[in-house]
C-alpha cells in the first residue's frame, strides 16, 4: 500500500513556548539544556522522557530556535507513523534542531528505525542537533536495530518528572495570567476540584472558559464556570 502524501507543514502549537511553561526546581537544569541547544549552543543531542509537558518542551524549543534565526522542525512522530519515514525526514542535516516527539510509536519498526538511524549520521556530519523525546526511558523503547539503539545510547538523557499538585496549579494559574485571565483562587480550587487532575485538562478547559468568556463578556465565577462546564 502505498504511503499517504506527506502533510505540507507540521504546524506548533502558538502557545507552547518556554515563557508559558511552569518551571519547578527539578526541571531548571532541564529548561535550561533545551534552550541552550535550541540556539544551536550546548549539547548536540539529547534525549527527553517522562511526563506531560513534552511536546510543549519540544515545540518551545522550535519556537525559540526560529526566533533566533535558526532553522528547527517538529515532527510528533505518533501522527506520522503511516508516512514515508525517509521522505519525512529528507533534508534534516541542513537544520539547526530536529525535535522527534513520541520515539515509542515507530520503535520496531525497521523502515523507520533505519531511517532515524541515517538521519543521526547524516546530521552528525553537518553539526545539526537533535532532540528525541518519549514518554519512556530509553531501556524500555524496544528499539531492533543495534546501531540505532547505540546511537541513542550516546544521547545526554535527561527526565521530565510528573509535577504534583501544588506544580499544577501554579501552571494553571500562570497560563490564566498570561491569557490576561483574572481567576479568583476559589474558581481555581473549585475547577480543580471537579476535573480531571491532568495538565491535559486543566488547560482544556482554560481554553474553553477563555473563549466563552470572552463572546459573553463575562467575569469567571463560580457560578460562570458551573454552567460552561455542565458541573
Amino acid at each position: 500500500m502505498a504511503s499517504p502524501q506527506l502533510p505540507l507543514a507540521l504546524k506548533l502549537d502558538s502557545d507552547a513556548t518556554f515563557d508559558n511553561f511552569y518551571i519547578t526546581g527539578d526541571h531548571q537544569l532541564l529548561v535550561n539544556q533545551l534552550r541552550e541547544q535550541a540556539m544551536a549552543q550546548g549539547e548536540q543531542w539529547i534525549y527527553l522522557s517522562g511526563g506531560v509537558g513534552r511536546s510543549h518542551l519540544l515545540q518551545a524549543c522550535c519556537h525559540l530556535a526560529s526566533a533566533s534565526g535558526l532553522y528547527a522542525r517538529y515532527i510528533p512522530l505518533a501522527d506520522v507513523v503511516d508516512y514515508e519515514p525517509e521522505a519525512l525526514l529528507e533534508g534534516s542535516e541542513f537544520l539547526d534542531l530536529l525535535c522527534l516527539d513520541d520515539l515509542d510509536a515507530v520503535a520496531g519498526q525497521a523502515s523507520w528505525e533505519r531511517a532515524l538511524f541515517n538521519c543521526y549520521n547524516q546530521m552528525l556530519a553537518t553539526g545539526a542537533r537533535m532532540l528525541v523525546a518519549s514518554a519512556k526511558p530509553l531501556t524500555q523503547q524496544g528499539i531492533v536495530l543495534a546501531d540505532l539503539h547505540s546511537r541513542l545510547q550516546s544521547f545526554s538523557v535527561y527526565l521530565l518528572r510528573d509535577s504534583d499538585e501544588t506544580a499544577r496549579l501554579a501552571a494553571f494559574q500562570l497560563r490564566a495570567r498570561l491569557r490576561g485571565m483574572t481567576i479568583p483562587d476559589a474558581v481555581v480550587e473549585y475547577i480543580y476540584m471537579r476535573c480531571q487532575r491532568d495538565l491535559a485538562s486543566l488547560f482544556g478547559i482554560l481554553n474553553t472558559l477563555d473563549q466563552v468568556s470572552l463572546v459573553e463578556q463575562r467575569r469567571l465565577t463560580i457560578p460562570f464556570v458551573k454552567k460552561v462546564m455542565g458541573w
